[in-house]
């Protein structure tokens, strides 16, 4: 299995071969898992946020990012392809990592080193979509992992 970092076109394909609504957008961080048949079997897509703001008259930058849309085909779930992706793609980066993952995918965030957060500690740009997310499931709750504590 190769994990490689993927296109907007390939990213879409799949989202749509699987018949998941996400959509992958040019600016977005992409990857994806391809196996020895050239057949993508999952992907992900990373959002970058980057939040300014005065602290005594000096501006401080903050970047951080938002792990999103990931899809493993069903035929190759359970086989620790969409993990090993995940991880690939978090040694990329020196910032922290969100994520708002599923009831039935937190247990693998875990796994991976995300934490929850409480609700405090969500960046300001991410608080709509934790508000979208958690009025449809009541168990929703975002997660970080800080890449730089590795």
């Amino acid at each position: 299995m190769q994990y490689l970092p993927a296109s907007c076109q390939q990213l879409n394909q799949f989202y749509k071969q699987n018949k998941d609504k996400a959509r992958a957008k040019p600016q977005d961080f992409m990857y994806a898992a391809i196996n020895d048949e050239g057949e993508t079997c999952a992907v992900l897509r990373l959002l970058r946020y980057d939040i300014s703001y005065d602290t005594s008259f000096d501006i401080s930058y903050d970047t951080f990012l938002f792990l999103r849309s990931v899809l493993t085909a069903r035929d190759h779930r359970g086989q620790g392809i969409a993990s090993n992706l995940i991880l690939h793609a978090l040694k990329h980066y020196e910032v922290p990592i969100y994520t708002l993952p599923t009831p039935l995918a937190t247990s693998l965030y875990l796994r991976l080193g995300f934490e929850p957060i409480i609700t405090k500690d969500i960046p300001a740009p991410l608080l709509a979509s934790y508000r979208r997310f958690r009025h449809g499931d009541k168990g929703a709750r975002v997660m970080a992992i800080n890449t730089r504590l590795g």
